[in-house]
């Protein structure tokens, strides 16, 4: 996984690398720890994409019901961490592939996945790039990266890399975190030394994205934002919704054009 000069592949950042393989361990740790925020976080990023896909793919998915809204699409998830997110969008009748640099993250990922028998038919892991899926030319209909943008070492680059992997006319997700006074207030100041919802260090605020940022970006890598949502969250519930609020932590549903 490393070059001749020994870095690390593509926008993959070492030391994001290795700070989340060090809690591998915790992925599925649903009410404490690092991960619990993006468990409670979940439902509502999978409404998102559930319902972006249905709007654009609906004439060609596979059927209605919990188990079968996305039947008929190929996804990938890139930075799936131990598979929050895929595991998810496989529940809905996908096909998912789900990648990650960490092979911890990844070892985790697959252990739970196998605790579940139908969730092998549609799920994959393998840990790799997004970089090297494009040099081996592989496309899908969707691809998602959520919460990981923040963590590359070089944002427009990695964008460019994973729009190289959805096909014409098919899908991105990207969320992150806005780079705004109250994301500062609320994913630092609260979330890390306050609240301790996630482990202090978690985030640097420069890398820090807004919505036009990522607007741009997918514009240089052939993709138009076509809707875009905040995330909100409720501490005294634990509870996320989504919003027109996207001070803080949104998701952007991007389509591309060729």
């Amino acid at each position: 996984m490393k070059d001749d000069a020994g870095k690390l592949p593509g926008q993959v950042d070492a030391r994001e690398k290795a700070k989340f393989e060090a809690d591998a361990a915790l992925w599925w740790n649903e009410g404490e720890g690092p991960f619990a925020a993006l468990h409670a976080m979940n439902p509502v990023r999978v409404r998102f994409i559930r319902d972006g896909l249905v709007g654009q793919y609906g004439d060609v998915l596979g059927g209605n019901g919990p188990g079968a809204a996305l039947r008929g699409l190929k996804i990938l998830d890139v930075g799936c961490g131990g598979g929050i997110l895929a595991e998810s969008l496989a529940r809905l009748g996908a096909q998912v592939t789900a990648i990650d640099a960490g092979a911890a993250n990844i070892a985790i990922a697959r252990a739970h996945a196998e605790l579940d028998p139908d969730l092998v038919k549609n799920l994959k892991y393998e840990a790799v790039t997004a970089e090297e899926l494009v040099e081996r030319g592989e496309t899908f209909d969707c691809v998602t990266s959520l919460e990981v943008i923040e963590h590359v070492t070089d944002p427009l680059e990695f964008t460019k890399s994973i729009a190289k992997l959805v096909k014409p006319k098919g899908a991105l997700f990207v969320s992150t975190i806005n780079r705004t006074a109250r994301s500062f207030a609320f994913a630092i100041l609260a979330a890390e030394r306050v609240l301790g919802l996630v482990p202090p260090g978690t985030h640097q605020f420069s890398k820090f994205l807004t919505p036009g940022e990522i607007a741009m970006m997918a514009g240089h890598a052939n993709c138009e934002m076509v809707e875009l949502a905040g995330m909100v969250y409720d501490p005294l519930r634990n509870k996320w919704s989504l919003s027109s609020d996207t001070q803080i932590n949104f998701i952007a549903h991007c389509v591309k054009s060729s």
